[in-house]
């Protein structure tokens, strides 16, 4: 822990001054933590002498909201004024150490560096010599080809001379496309050594930097207090971090089909950026989101009134033929020690924390298993026709614990196997039945064939316009084991009462208007496996002529 300042006894110069002032030792006792941001609780002991002194809590993170610091025990104390002050803290001498090593090894690197930069330098130079010297090459061959063809022809040179001259202007050629190629290669060589030597300096002055950033500087709290005897005893302040702490549940749902049996596997993520490591402390999460409380006024007055209707105005919207027919509708406005203990506040939940459970002030998250529980589950294959091809499986239980489910994320697994993660689930309340879906079913084939579809107009004395439309819904169970399937397919509905809706089914569903919800019809059946099912399905709509049909998706 860091030190904010050493105790320094001051001389009594005169009655109402202070007589002394003294750094307290405190470390974290408590934390509740919610679903953003936390409420902690310092604890520290106090041994005083008599009379007026200031006391010193050290190591408060600099995040804490002033106003939200309250005082508890301290008892023989009368406190006076508060202030929060922040002071530079010392490196000590290992941190005094480290930074000289750490400015001694980047000036290691940076003399390593130039001397790289200066051998890739000369090898640049020895590249553009062998260049220079192939040109001077190319050209003396080039004049000695012309001056040679002549001398053969006035027989001035002997064929043994023009060998040996083409000979030498080869070979030096060679040598200096010999030497380009040797300079290419240190150079290669060089870069690499010259980019490792970057980053070790890149590396060194990042930890050198963080060494003087603002972490450097320590935040307290000043509590003037006054003491008419000498007395000792326990103190502790609370104060709220609002962004530097949260939590989160997570959840395993754990299915095993031949049991017929769902394991949930409860877990909290916590994660704390407050600097501090909570290893001693009562650690609590809670449900109340005391910074998202949202401000409560009453209605206003609400006036109605009426004007003449405004002018019908023609609107043109010409389409791209790629948005043609498209319809727009406006909508109406890290694992415990122990058990944690469960307690309900009111309409509030919280978790306490076993003994021992640590969370580190790094800001990297903690995962804490909380508890584990089973349940018995109805496991039914489901399909929605015309909208999927396979059928999901779903698991519905009833939650029969005392604690309710909160809204987290869960991984879901099917016998072992991993079927999906990071989804988000709703509240289960105790008591409350819910359904989890455990991915599709790859040997459930569902098809949904449209085998009518007729629009026109009927009607003797009066004519109107109608719909009829006629499907096949088809399952068939290619897996290895029998299901319980349930097929949901749905009809239109109306409020209108000159729209006339009529649907037949054969075999009629086993429910209509499934969860209150007009027109949609479930059937539910035994499947076994190699066997098939198949229900004829249609309906049909009248409507007033002269309208146009609109059935919202």
């Amino acid at each position: 822990m860091r030190t904010f300042l050493s105790v320094s006894l001051i001389s009594l110069m005169a009655s109402g001054v202070l007589a002394a002032e003294f750094t307290l030792d405190s470390e974290v006792s408590a934390a509740t933590v919610y679903p953003v941001g936390a409420l902690i609780t310092r604890s520290m002991e106090f041994d005083v002498p008599a009379g007026r002194h200031r006391l010193i809590i050290s190591d408060v993170p600099y995040q804490f909201a002033r106003e939200s610091l309250r005082i508890f025990g301290g008892e023989g104390l009368v406190f006076g004024a508060t202030r929060t002050e922040r002071a530079r803290v010392q490196p000590d001498d290992l941190q005094l150490e480290r930074r000289a090593e750490l400015e001694r090894e980047i000036e290691t690197l940076e003399a390593q560096m130039t001397a790289k930069q200066e051998e890739s330098a000369a090898a640049g130079l020895m590249i553009s010599a062998a260049n220079a010297r192939i040109k001077l090459l190319d050209n003396i061959g080039n004049q000695q080809a012309r001056g040679a063809a002549e001398a053969l022809e006035n027989q001035n040179i002997s064929v043994e001379t023009l060998t040996a001259l083409i000979t030498l202007v080869g070979s030096e050629t060679l040598n200096a496309l010999q030497d380009a190629q040797a300079a290419r290669v240190e150079i290669a060589a060089i870069s690499l050594d010259m980019q490792d030597l970057q980053e070790k300096i890149t590396k060194a002055n990042e930890e050198l930097a963080q060494m003087y950033e603002p972490a450097d500087w320590s935040y307290g709290i000043s509590l003037e207090v006054e003491a008419e005897a000498a007395t000792s005893g326990r103190l502790q302040i609370s104060y709220v971090v609002n962004g530097a702490a949260r939590w989160m549940p997570v959840y395993d749902f754990r299915l095993d089909t031949d049991a017929q049996n769902l394991q949930i596997d409860r877990k909290v993520t916590i994660m704390q950026e407050t600097g501090e490591d909570w290893d001693n402390a009562a650690i609590t999460v809670s449900t109340t989101a005391p910074f998202e409380l949202r401000r409560f006024s009453k209605l206003s007055a609400q006036r109605a009134r009426y004007e003449p209707p405004s002018p019908q105005i023609e609107l043109r919207v010409e389409m791209d033929s790629a948005i043609a027919g498209l319809e727009v509708r406006m909508q109406e406005d890290s694992p415990a020690k122990g058990v944690p203990s469960f307690v309900m506040q009111g309409i509030s939940a919280s978790y306490i924390l076993p003994a021992g459970t640590v969370i580190s002030g790094d800001s990297e998250p903690s995962l804490i298993t909380i508890n584990s529980a089973d349940f018995d589950v109805e496991i039914t294959a489901q399909a929605r026709a015309g909208l999927d091809e396979t059928a999901f499986m779903i698991a519905k239980f009833i939650n029969e614990s005392q604690e309710p489910y909160l809204p987290g994320v869960a991984s879901f697994f099917r016998d072992g196997a991993f079927v999906a993660g990071s989804r988000e689930i709703e509240l289960i309340a105790a008591g409350a039945s819910s359904e989890l879906v455990f991915g599709s079913i790859d040997g459930l084939l569902v098809e949904r064939k449209t085998l009518r579809r007729e629009d026109g107009e009927s009607g003797v004395l009066t004519t109107s316009s109608d719909r009829v439309v006629e499907y096949e819904l088809k399952v068939e169970n290619v897996s290895n084991r029998d299901w319980d399937v349930v097929i949901y397919d749905r009809v239109p509905y109306s409020e209108q009462e000159d729209m006339v809706i009529d649907w037949r089914a054969k075999p009629r569903p086993s429910e209509v208007d499934v969860d209150g919800q007009r027109g949609v019809m479930a059937w539910a059946f035994p499947l076994a496996s190699g066997a098939s099912k198949v229900v004829d399905f249609s309906y049909e709509l009248q409507w007033p002529a002269g309208n146009e049909l609109r059935i919202e998706r």
